[in-house]
Parts: C-alpha cells; sequence; structure tokens
C-alpha cells in the first residue's frame, strides 16, 4: 500500500534545478531476506509514515509516527557464539534520513540519520545469556558509514544499562556498557539475564557499578576493559553469608589473554557457621583465553582477622594449570578462649594464644591439609573440659579417664597440635599437652597425648541450623537435608 502527496517544483530547465515535496507519504511493502557479514535477516517488512524534502542538492526523509521496520528473525552465523533475535521491530519516529546528492565520498558516507529510536527484540538468543526480551530506547546518529547509538537498554529480567555504540564501516566496531544499581536488584537482575550467573549467590544489600568497553577491527583481537565497583554488597553464597564487600575488580581481554586485577577488596565478614573478617585483599590474574581457569594468580595481599587473631597467605604466585597448588595459610595469635566460644559445645573454656602454619591444598573440588601445626605461645594458659562431653569423645579406659580428669581443670605451658583434613571433610588432631592439674597427681607435671577427629561438614552444618549464620543460610540447610532425607536438627 503506497499513498502519496506531493509538490513538484522545475523553476527553470537551464539551471537543472528542481525540488520535490512529499507532504504525508505512506509505505508498506515486504522486503526481500537479507544475508550479509555472516547474519541473515529473514521476514523483513516496512511501514513507513513519511515526508520528504528534495532538490538537486539532497534529499531529507521525516519519518512519522507508525513508522517500523520489523523482522521475523535476526541471526548471526558462527559457531562459537551464535545469535537469534526473534521478532524485531525498529520504531522510526521522529527519525529523519538525509542523502547528500551533490557531495563527494560513497552513497553510505553521503547519508545520514539521526533521531530517536526504540529497538524491540521479542526474544534473544545466546549460549551465554537466558532467552528473553530486551528494549533499546536512544538516539541514532551519523553516516550510515559512521553509525553511531546512545541510549539505554534494560531486558524483561529488570537488567539497565547505558550504552554507547559505534560502527564504521570496514574500520572498527566499539562501545561501551554501564550499569549503576542496587545490588539486590543487580542480582536478581543478572540472575535472570545470565547463563552462567551462580545459582546459588544471592545479593541484599549495597550497590554495584559497572562499566565495561569493546573494540573490535579488522585481522585484530577483539579487544574488552570492564570494571565493576562494589560498595558495601552483601548477600549469601551457597551456604556462607558474606557483609559489606567493597573495592574494584578490573578485567581486561586483549592478544588472546584475559587479565583481571583485584584492587583494595575488602569484606566485613565470610559466615560458613564460624565468622571470618574483615578481609582483605589485592591480587592479579592473568590466563590465556581459551583456557580461563588455567592462569596465573599473583597474590599481593590476603589477610583476616579470626577468633581475635589473624590469618595471612604470604604473597606469592599460584600456577592454576598445575593442580592441586599449595598454598601456605599462617595463623597468628589465634584465642583458644574464642575457638571454644564457638564449639557446639557447652562447657568448653580455655585461655592461651595460638600460633601456627596450614598448608592448604586446593584442587578444582576440595581442599586438603598435610601436616599442618599449631602451638600455644609461651606461657601457655588453662583448658576447662566437661568430663561427660570428653568421655563422649574419647571413649572410656584407664588412660582416658586419666586424660578426663586432667582436662577439668589443666593449666598448659606446652600445646602442640598437628593437622590433617582430608577431601571428605575430616579433621584429625593430634594434641601434646604439657602442664599440670591440681587434681592428678598431686599437681605434678602431666604429659597427654591426644588425637581427636572431627566432621566439619557436619560441624558447619550444626552451625548454620543454629542461626548463628542468618535466616537465608539456615532454610538453604534445612532444604538440602529434607531433600537428602536428613533430619534439620542443629
Amino acid at each position: 500500500m503506497i499513498s502519496l502527496a506531493c509538490l513538484l517544483s522545475v523553476p527553470s530547465a537551464s539551471a537543472m534545478d528542481w525540488s520535490l515535496l512529499l507532504q504525508q507519504g505512506r509505505i508498506g511493502v515486504a522486503l526481500p531476506d537479507i544475508e550479509t557479514g555472516g547474519w541473515s535477516v529473514t521476514g523483513i517488512s516496512a511501514e513507513l509514515v513519511n515526508s520528504v524534502e528534495a532538490d538537486n542538492h539532497a534529499v531529507t526523509v521525516h519519518f512519522k509516527p507508525g513508522s517500523r521496520l520489523t523482522a521475523t528473525t535476526v541471526i548471526e552465523k558462527t559457531e562459537d557464539s551464535p545469535a537469534r533475535l526473534n521478532n524485531v521491530q525498529l520504531d522510526l519516529t521522529d527519525v529523519t534520513l538525509t542523502i547528500n546528492l551533490s557531495g563527494a565520498g560513497t552513497f553510505a558516507d553521503r547519508t545520514t540519520v539521526a533521531g530517536q529510536v526504540t529497538i524491540e527484540v521479542g526474544d534473544l538468543q545466546h549460549p551465554r545469556l537466558k532467552p528473553q526480551g530486551w528494549r533499546f530506547v536512544g538516539r541514532v546518529s551519523g553516516a550510515v558509514s559512521d553509525l553511531s547509538l546512545e541510549g539505554e537498554v534494560r531486558s524483561d529480567s529488570g537488567l539497565l544499562a547505558g550504552v554507547v555504540f559505534r560502527n564504521r564501516a570496514d574500520e572498527f566496531m566499539a562501545g561501551q556498557v554501564a550499569l549503576d544499581m542496587d545490588a539486590e536488584q543487580a542480582g536478581t537482575a543478572l540472575a535472570g539475564a545470565l547463563v552462567q550467573w551462580p545459582p546459588l549467590l544471592t545479593l541484599n544489600h549495597g550497590q554495584l557499578e559497572a562499566a565495561a568497553s569493546f573494540r573490535l577491527e579488522p585481522d585484530a583481537p577483539f579487544a574488552l576493559d570492564a570494571r565493576l565497583n562494589l560498595a558495601g554488597v552483601s548477600g549469601v553464597f551457597d551456604r556462607s553469608a558474606f557483609s559489606d564487600m567493597s573495592g574494584r575488580l578490573l578485567f581486561s581481554l586483549e592478544d588472546e589473554s584475559l587479565a583481571a586485577r583485584l584492587r583494595d577488596i575488602s569484606i566485613g565478614q565470610i559466615n560458613s557457621g564460624i565468622g571470618i573478617g574483615p578481609v582483605r585483599l589485592l591480587a592479579d590474574y592473568r590466563s590465556p583465553v581459551p583456557e580461563p581457569f588455567a592462569g596465573e594468580l599473583e597474590i599481593q595481599q590476603a589477610t583476616a582477622e579470626f577468633l581475635n587473631g589473624r590469618l595471612r597467605i604470604a604473597p606469592q604466585t599460584l600456577d592454576l594449570a598445575k593442580l592441586p597448588v599449595n598454598v601456605p595459610l599462617d595463623v597468628y595469635e589465634l584465642s583458644l578462649e574464642r575457638l571454644l566460644e564457638v564449639y557446639p559445645a557447652e562447657g568448653f573454656e580455655g585461655t592461651g594464644r595460638l600460633n601456627g602454619r596450614i598448608p592448604l591444598m586446593i584442587s578444582g573440588t576440595s581442599v586438603e591439609v598435610e601436616q599442618g601445626t599449631m602451638a600455644a605461645i609461651v606461657p601457655g594458659g588453662r583448658l576447662r573440659l566437661p568430663g561427660e562431653r570428653l568421655q563422649a569423645m574419647l571413649g572410656s579406659s584407664q588412660a582416658v579417664d586419666l586424660v578426663v580428669q586432667a582436662l577439668q581443670n589443666f593449666h598448659y605451658s606446652v600445646l602442640d597440635s598437628t593437622i590433617d583434613y582430608d577431601k571428605n571433610g575430616k579433621l584429625m588432631l593430634g594434641l601434646r599437652l604439657e602442664g599440670e592439674s591440681p587434681s592428678v597427681r598431686g599437681g605434678q607435671p602431666v604429659v597427654l597425648n591426644i588425637n581427636l577427629e572431627e566432621d566439619i561438614p557436619a560441624l558447619l552444618t550444626s552451625l548454620q541450623l543454629s542461626g548463628r549464620v542468618n535466616e537465608a543460610v539456615t532454610e538453604r540447610v534445612r532444604e538440602r537435608l529434607q531433600q537428602s532425607g536428613q533430619e534439620a536438627q542443629p
């Protein structure tokens, strides 16, 4: 359907000047499919309402409300990350198209576009994205050969970002994306948009600010720079709660190399049953793009407060391509009093401070410890452990009875411990105590050697069910226990 109302004026044939005014035009037409640059566009149609001004110098088309282009599908034909856009609509209301008839350059150089556009995609499918609708509202400007878009894009899941895009034909394609959202809203939106968003990660407080820029040139690798600013972010990951996370994460992709930098990262507390924090991190990571998890991690700072003491990983470089990696964890001035307070057994009391080193062997699926050591700082301290609980832990024998009696009020000068932890979560402690107890042998020196075992996953589950983390973690643990047929009792 085509309707026209126009006026043609030719004032002088010798001057070859002419002009055309189309006051109201309406065009509805189906267009042929397009195959270009690895893209396929099918089911194209146009519904245009416009006015046209033309003379021997230029043609100007003003699109009016109701002007739109539609396509049934837009498909990117690549093996690595194919994209498919279904039900695409381009609203051209208030867009102006100008063709310079007398200038130099190609037709694309002499054709400019300017105005407000709305692009709606009914369903966007991509291997890294969850299928859903997307909408862009912004301005288009520039020559067809050097086109720019600037505006906002929103997904059906609620993800909102500012977008700047520029395409200079045969030279480069570049863009910038910026996001600034409340952490809870951003977490919900990202979980609904990204396939690889961790399903057990929930954000509930703080602010996220992210920005990324990319550039693609012919015969050059894809280049990307991105940053993520965190401000007071709190949430839950799996069965651990974290709070007040702040800092910067910087990413770059260039020359087939992926780089990540952690700057001024601090976490108020990480709590899986026993709180750790504040935590402070400063590190760099680099890997080849084909193997993003097989790079080198350069730790510059990794410290945390724990049980009124400190944990520290010394600066070092870890090759994650060679698992397991050995990460020595140094422990300073850990409070035995605080340790026995958080242990889920009533009546355990003690004093003293501990230093030690725990060699962590980290693989892709587990953490193990072999021959870790802890020792009390001089002058030692005191232990008071209830007899009934000790009897249940150690069994019954003449030697055990002596240990139980001594530990009900034991003044130690030496407390040494070996630490082993296997991939199944079993902690094995070899304790050596030297000291005295007023109720044993008249207070004469006593040496005790004790071997203890603890199921750490079961211990943490007990702590999580007791409400020491938060309600979200407790509920998540209960659900898992119910699914496995176990009772959810603290």
